[in-house]
């Protein structure tokens, strides 16, 4: 176990230089040069108001003066009033878009860089790199060097938490590397961290923690991270797959060469950490990022290996067995590890933070499956008609003890049932995006399966009363201050795997030609890519490069169509569609995965006409994986 955190002085900035946007909003600023990331994920002006010290300098070592303030272990269950201050999540408003504003300090390092230069779940957005010609163009697409690496999960922003109270007056960018120095290019790569570079791996995944589809609570991890017990303590697993995951985003390079490092001391702890059912839910949530990181690094039957097995770790411990929202043991005395029978070896939750966590845990991990499953075209590890833990909600109403825990839980097999009202069990919004996001994928699993006719009826009919009930904030456009027209990352992330939910549906048995209903729904996918215009994407990753190519294939196969058919004028808008589709895979061209996905687009305008209806026909005898609905 690591040794007990010290107490130690952490650079503090004054309230006054928050940037006014941030002001206005009264939310935390990170004060980040020349923009904060807060201003540039929402595609605003970052306006400081000018001090005599505002120069852009690092902290010199004589400001390093206020200590992190000890949490009481009992502070996680405390009313929010007084120990978060803020930190509440509302889930009905979506993570904006964010800019690609050119900025005139594109070749500094930024703390900004430092967020978001990471593998997972989204391309950092500035500054824009040139196009595939090479040419400067201040319109082209907004990915930067991406380290090479592409994530499996599709973005899960929404509203971010905030740090936790005890770092409220910690200059923030000064960890995350705005001014930061390597002190040492000879470290020994195997060495063990110092505080000061802990504390700057984990700001940057905690500041960017739901880029990394991994959302778990921000003051309940701190928390524990200054307990003097080790078995309180995050598990050395958790703490290296948090480090594997976000030192590629951090200007050290001393940190960045350790990347095989945390790898190798992630799984080895991983091993540890499985004999003790006090650590087993740090293994699961280390699990989950350690096989994310390697299907980003395309060592793909590694990561089957490890999401396998920790899928399974999962369900022993009883994590996709949570009966509720308020299931948790507040007497004296541990229930004893059983559920309905069956052994688990994870003690049961003692606050409603704790199972938050859990329930958080298990709903990343059902993602990551379902993302994999897809991608791949492989059977899922997880039966759901066994799941019975609900689905997540905002924080706010873990932190507070919401009184709706005990009457509005939500579940996965709603969008199925009929008698279900998802959104509206009473007048207050409990489902947070990544609630939505969940069963937009679980459509889209079901259909990817090709299913039998009447299946196939059900889903349409499961698909109409999602898009039915689906929140006015995730259906719409929204304004910029410029007058411009486009969506927020998160609508955008909804629609594109709902759509593309209904364009698989409707080409399950298109034989001779694409269904006119699946050619329209890639149309909107399209129209979503062109209004989100020069806006980050937000979940660059596997899955939105099936959905493009998926849009491609059909799009080729109608313009071929009509070309043979001697309409050439018909034919020529959905060619200009692929050539729309290429136009941001060859942003990604350096991406082997993007790379060989152009390829096959462009070699599909030679393949003859009669092969493009085959990959849809759904016969009971070449549909695979075939099965019954969840009831």
């Amino acid at each position: 176990m690591p040794a007990m955190p010290k107490h130690r002085p952490l650079a503090s900035t004054g309230r006054g230089d928050a940037c006014q946007s941030c002001k206005t909003r009264k939310i935390r600023c990170p004060a980040e040069k020349p923009s904060c990331s807060n201003c540039v994920k929402r595609n605003k002006q970052c306006i400081y108001n000018s001090s005599s010290t505002d120069d852009g300098s690092p902290p010199s070592q004589n400001e390093y003066q206020h200590p992190l303030p000890r949490s009481d272990s009992s502070s996680a269950n405390a009313s929010p009033s007084n120990e978060f201050n803020g930190m509440s999540a509302s889930g009905s408003t979506g993570r904006p878009s964010i800019s690609v504003h050119q900025q005139s300090s594109v070749h500094q390092q930024s703390s900004f860089d430092s967020i978001n230069g990471i593998p997972f779940n989204g391309i950092p957005s500035v500054p824009t790199p040139p196009p595939y010609n090479g040419a400067t163009n201040e319109n082209s697409m907004p990915w930067v060097a991406d380290f090479g690496m592409i994530g499996i999960l599709p973005s899960m922003m929404g509203p971010m938490q905030s740090v936790p109270s005890p770092w409220e007056d910690i200059d923030i960018s000064a960890l995350l590397g705005q001014g930061f120095i390597d002190p040492d290019l000879n470290k020994v790569d195997d060495m063990e961290l110092n505080d000061t570079e802990r504390d700057h791996l984990l700001l940057l995944f905690f500041t960017g923690q739901r880029i990394f589809g991994v959302d778990m609570h921000i003051f309940s991890f701190y928390t524990r991270l200054q307990s003097p017990d080790p078995l309180v303590r995050p598990h050395p697993c958790l703490l290296n797959a948090i480090y594997l995951v976000t030192c590629r985003g951090s200007p050290l390079e001393s940190l960045k060469r350790q990347e095989l490092t945390f790898l190798k001391k992630a799984k080895e702890n991983m091993d540890q950490a499985l004999a003790s059912p006090d650590s087993v839910f740090d293994a699961i949530r280390a699990g989950t990022m350690i096989s994310a990181w390697m299907f980003a690094s395309e060592r793909h039957m590694e990561g089957w290996a490890m999401l396998g097995q920790t899928i399974r770790v999962a369900i022993a411990a009883g994590l996709d067995r949570i009966q509720s929202s308020v299931d948790i043991n507040t007497g004296p005395l541990p229930k004893p590890r059983r559920r309905r029978g069956i052994s688990t070896y994870l003690r049961p939750a003692v606050s409603h933070l704790e199972l938050a966590d859990r329930i958080y845990a298990f709903w990343t991990l059902f993602l990551a499956d379902r993302c994999t499953d897809i991608a791949f075209e492989l059977p899922s590890a997880f039966d759901m008609n066994r799941i019975t833990t609900p689905l997540p909600r905002p924080w706010s109403e873990y932190e507070t003890n919401d009184s709706h825990l005990l009457t509005c839980d939500r579940r996965l097999t709603d969008i199925y049932d009929d008698s279900a009202v998802f959104t509206k069990t009473c007048d207050v919004e409990h489902t947070p995006e990544v609630g939505y996001t969940l069963c937009s994928l679980e459509l889209m699993y079901q259909v990817s399966l090709r299913p039998s006719k009447p299946e196939q009826q059900r889903l349409a009919a499961a698909i109409a009363k999602f898009n039915k009930e689906l929140p006015v904030a995730y259906k719409g456009t929204e304004m910029t201050e410029e007058g411009q027209i486009t969506v927020s990352s998160d609508t955008a992330t909804i629609q594109f795997i709902t759509l593309c939910s209904e364009m698989f549906l409707y080409s399950i048995d298109a034989l001779d030609k694409p269904d006119p209903r699946a050619l329209e729904a890639a149309r909107r996918i399209l129209g979503v890519l062109h209004l989100l215009k020069n806006a980050n994407v937000g979940d660059v990753n596997l899955f939105v490069i099936i959905i493009w190519c998926r849009v491609a294939r059909l799009m080729v196969w109608e313009s071929k169509r009509l070309e043979a058919s001697g309409d050439t004028f018909a034919a020529a808008p959905f060619a200009k569609d692929v050539q729309f589709i290429t136009s941001f895979l060859q942003q990604l061209s350096h991406i082997s995965l993007a790379a060989e996905a152009l390829k096959s687009i462009q070699s599909w305008w030679s393949d003859d006409l009669s092969s493009f209806g085959l990959e849809y026909t759904a016969q009971q005898d070449t549909q695979w994986g075939a099965r019954p609905l969840p009831e």
